[in-house]
């Protein structure tokens, strides 16, 4: 018997990696679906993140990518539609993420063991967006690993009326300068539309900073806070609905 289990304990570090290899895993919140349905509420994140369940409690690697998708021309611009996991989020920059015909960029999140991350489609549809229900398929996969990968269909509505509205045509009854730009923001708006409130979101929907209005017609506001990168304004009435949104850069 003392013979028999070096040689089992031998056979058994061998092959080890490979066992360990093989459960390493991943899962979806949307599993056991392969679908999630969103109605879109405005700027934000629509996610569907990704849980490391490897039983040998090490950190993954995810390798995704979008397979196919049927989202309009207008739901497909940079400052529109992206991409983020635990680590980035990727804007739409040149088509870098789907292009029409073909799948993007391959991108990889690190994910510690027993940790849920996020995985999630972003979007800040303009206000000339089509209102309809589109879908995106994305695949997810273990780095190296010879499992199939994983995919989930995002399903997103937009409302005929949405949480964004017009002031009558927002790109020309508001106006935001200098842009880009870089300690300060200038915007001039409709007097009739009632503006109490203008918040400033980043690309993934979070909010940077909120300011109080106290002219009709006009408002100045301090960036020196905010970290470089693209932005939304959203102007709010006195009953908290937004009225506006406006894109901009920070240098």
């Amino acid at each position: 018997m003392k013979k028999i289990l070096p040689v089992v304990l031998y056979i058994l570090s061998f092959f080890s990696p490979v066992l360990l290899r093989a459960q390493t895993s991943f899962s979806l919140q949307s599993a056991p679906s392969d679908s999630i349905t969103y109605t879109y509420t405005g700027t934000g994140e629509y996610p569907d993140n990704i849980t490391n369940t490897s039983a040998n409690g090490d950190s993954i690697t995810i390798t995704w990518h979008v397979v196919n998708t049927n989202f309009p021309a207008t739901w497909l611009t940079s400052s529109a539609f992206g991409f983020c996991d635990n680590n980035l989020c990727y804007p739409n920059f040149s088509n870098s993420l789907w292009n029409g015909t073909t799948g993007g960029v391959h991108t990889s999140a690190y994910l510690r063991h027993d940790s849920t991350s996020l995985f999630a489609l972003s979007l800040a549809l303009p206000p000339s967006a089509t209102a309809a229900c589109y879908w995106m398929k994305v695949a997810a996969s273990v780095t190296g690993s010879t499992a199939s990968a994983d995919t989930v269909t995002f399903v997103i509505c937009q409302p005929v009326t949405s949480g964004v509205t017009n002031i009558g045509n927002t790109e020309s009854n508001v106006t935001l300068y200098p842009n880009p730009a870089r300690d300060e923001l200038n915007l001039v708006y409709d007097a009739n539309a009632d503006v109490k409130n203008i918040a400033v979101y980043n690309i993934i929907g979070k909010i940077m900073a909120v300011y109080k209005v106290s002219s009709n017609s006009s408002a100045n506001l301090n960036l020196e806070n905010i970290p470089s990168g693209f932005y939304f304004v959203r102007l709010a009435n006195s009953f908290g609905e937004v009225v506006a949104t406006k894109k901009f850069t920070k240098q």
